[in-house]
């Protein structure tokens, strides 16, 4: 897949305020899938409001949403499709990439995981007064994404997608779906250009994914 470099010099963390390769689906089935796995993220720890995030059920019992949603919280709690509020325990982070893994008890069927071309749609889940709202995008482009670090330490390289979306305060940790299958993490959208956001690549979450256990992991100071 042909990539080419972006210098995000003016992004916001969202949550703090500042074609796929498998066939036989359409975007109806990815909205469905979408909504069946995601997360509204509350972690409480750092404000005086819980950090607000998304998130959705990626590999058994495991939601995968941002590391500045949930960095230095005391607790969090994730808001299920059914209305359902539930503990949850992060068992993974990486603050360069801006991922986090959270353990939740919970049956969801997770969504798989695959890669999408740039062109492509689908759409994500976001909460809206605590109702699961699910939103369309589109893939402008694959890129090497020099995003600034969480924790205000120069900024750190990921890769990604470039797309087209209604994204708003709260929203980063969304996952994307694209024909049924799970493609990216919302993180950042820009401050200057409306309906322009920046995803990262799912496959960057590889092996955080597999190192995450059912025990807490240190989430490190708020970001």
């Amino acid at each position: 897949m042909q990539r080419r470099s972006a210098l995000l010099t003016l992004v916001c963390l969202i949550a703090t305020g500042c074609g796929a390769e498998r066939a036989g689906h359409d975007n109806k089935s990815s909205t469905d899938v979408a909504l069946a796995a995601a997360v509204r993220v509350e972690a409480d720890g750092c404000r005086t409001k819980a950090s607000i995030g998304g998130g959705s059920f990626v590999d058994e019992e495991e939601v995968l949403t941002v590391a500045h949603v949930v960095a230095g919280a005391k607790q969090v709690h994730v808001l299920l499709a059914d209305g359902t509020r539930v503990v949850a325990t992060v068992t993974a982070i990486d603050r360069k990439k801006d991922l986090a893994v959270l353990h939740v008890e919970r049956e969801i069927t997770p969504l798989p995981r695959g890669t999408m071309r740039p062109g492509a749609t689908g759409s994500f889940v976001v909460y809206r007064d605590e109702q699961a709202v699910a939103l369309m995008f589109e893939a402008m482009s694959y890129v090497d994404i020099n995003a600034p670090s969480i924790d205000d330490e120069g900024s750190s390289l990921r890769r990604g997608y470039q797309i087209t979306a209604e994204v708003e305060k709260g929203d980063s940790g969304s996952v994307l779906v694209s024909n049924g299958v799970a493609t990216g993490v919302v993180f950042a959208r820009s401050t200057t250009t409306g309906q322009k956001a920046w995803v990262v690549d799912i496959t960057e979450a590889d092996e955080l994914l597999e190192s995450a256990k059912e025990t807490t992991v240190d989430v490190g100071e708020c970001s």
